[in-house]
């Protein structure tokens, strides 16, 4: 539920589209293999914005989206949603950009069976006027995989009350709603998320374990947060992400395990349950409690949330006894 388009690329994808373009990518995208690697945050960006710069065609987002969602169904990837900035590319217009990444999603459900949604991100750095311009854009270009609308970037260039129209422009409009909130401390981000912005779904979120007012209002309301818990660097904070989504599983929470990035800064999302189980210490009835809670925070329609649920769940009874041999340590 939580994927940034940009993020998952694979090296080897945006090191051919780079050439292509003309782009020079940092040595971590380079030199990396099938990993990116950096140092630091700031390093980390270096190579976002370069691999964003290198996507430049509609047929440049049709490989990237392909390309990421074949990555993720060799580990068992069955739905994934894509949040996708269309203000960070200003090369080609929304339209042009929606049409490749529609086309990927569709070649990757046809060839693999993917499922795929898109949430359509608000950078936050640009202000208020240019978001409800965003959704206006969206909205003259309706698509039925496009189902929500999100906000992302640096949470301190924004607040969520910047936001109000276009949350309220793009609910009108039946769009599903979800906030990057309180990834780095801040509860009253999350609590204008909630109370302006009304949104279905909080990304991160895990400022509400420093709020006991908002960590109750969220247990009992159960609204779904979409955790990013493993990030492959410890420069990145990796033990502390670690603590806060045991803390979140623990007080109740409504949670799902998310990749955020998987190409840059983690690893695809079966291995973070396979993380989690070593980390963490879950069971397989955790995994599967975790997988269904993120199918139920899906913005899909309800006949294709009730496929895949019945899927999900034929599956993992055909895997419960594999899971449990007896032979296994």
């Amino acid at each position: 539920m939580h994927c940034h388009l940009e993020g998952c690329v694979p090296p080897e994808t945006a090191r051919r589209l780079a050439e292509g373009h003309g782009v020079t990518l940092p040595a971590g995208a380079r030199d990396g293999g099938d990993r990116y690697l950096f140092r630091n945050f700031d390093e980390g960006l270096e190579i976002y914005v370069a691999v964003s710069k290198s996507m430049q065609t509609q047929d440049d987002f049709r490989a990237v989206t392909y390309d990421s969602l074949l990555t993720g169904a060799e580990g068992g990837l069955r739905y994934r949603e894509i949040a996708f900035n269309p203000q960070n590319h200003p090369e080609l217009t929304y339209a042009e950009m929606m049409d490749g990444i529609l086309a990927g999603v569709r070649e990757a459900r046809a060839k693999v069976g993917v499922e795929s949604r898109i949430v359509v991100a608000i950078n936050r750095e640009l202000g208020g006027e240019a978001a409800l311009e965003l959704v206006r854009e969206v909205l003259a270009h309706p698509h039925d995989e496009v189902v929500a609308i999100g906000l992302d970037s640096n949470e301190l260039a924004g607040r969520p009350s910047e936001f109000v129209a276009a949350y309220d422009l793009a609910r009108e409009a039946g769009l599903k709603l979800t906030a990057h909130a309180g990834e780095h401390g801040d509860s009253t981000e999350m609590v204008e998320c909630l109370d302006l912005l009304r949104v279905d779904r909080i990304d991160h979120g895990y400022a509400a374990l420093l709020d006991p007012e908002l960590l109750s209002r969220t247990v009992a309301s159960q609204i779904p947060y979409s955790a990013c818990w493993f990030i492959d660097y410890p420069e990145l904070e990796v033990e502390g992400r670690r603590r806060d989504v045991a803390a979140m599983a623990a007080a109740g929470l409504n949670m799902c395990l998310n990749s955020d990035d998987p190409a840059l800064i983690g690893p695809e999302l079966h291995e973070d349950f396979i993380d989690a189980a070593v980390h963490l210490g879950w069971t397989v009835e955790d995994a599967e409690k975790y997988a269904l809670a993120g199918l139920d925070a899906c913005f899909a329609d309800d006949v294709t949330v009730a496929r895949l649920r019945a899927e999900f769940t034929a599956e993992l009874e055909r895997l419960r006894p594999v899971a449990y041999r007896s032979d296994d340590k």
